[in-house]
């Protein structure tokens, strides 16, 4: 038997079961459904009721490497604060940081593209 998720049903499964086909069974694509109809503020929010709006705001962007100085612009605080926040979420696992010479690079975690692609 094959078994295919599928982002076409989330109402229930299907079977194929006609030859020369092999049996196969689609079942809804768990989570997928749901998101593709949600935008950008509405996946803001809800990761900012989650993390408060600044940390949300750091880790939706935190999908290609910048600096603390480049986080802190964008986001519109203090480097200082900007250092916090990307402590506490390097703390929970959502953000890595590395080293390149003289500056910070802060990138989103596995953890962390699992916690932003759970509200899309």
């Amino acid at each position: 038997m094959v078994l295919v998720p599928s982002v076409m049903s989330s109402w229930g499964c299907m079977v194929l079961t006609e030859p020369p086909a092999q049996p196969t069974l689609f079942y809804p694509a768990r989570g997928v459904t749901a998101g593709c109809a949600r935008d950008a503020t509405e996946i803001a929010d809800a990761l900012g009721a989650l993390l408060g709006p600044a940390r949300a705001a750091i880790l939706l962007g935190a999908g290609t490497a910048r600096t603390t100085s480049q986080v802190a612009r964008d986001a519109d605080i203090a480097i200082s604060t900007a250092s916090h926040h990307l402590s506490v979420l390097r703390g929970g696992g959502l953000i890595a940081s590395e080293r390149d010479g003289a500056r910070m690079l802060h990138l989103r975690t596995p953890l962390g593209e699992a916690m932003v692609g759970a509200m899309l």
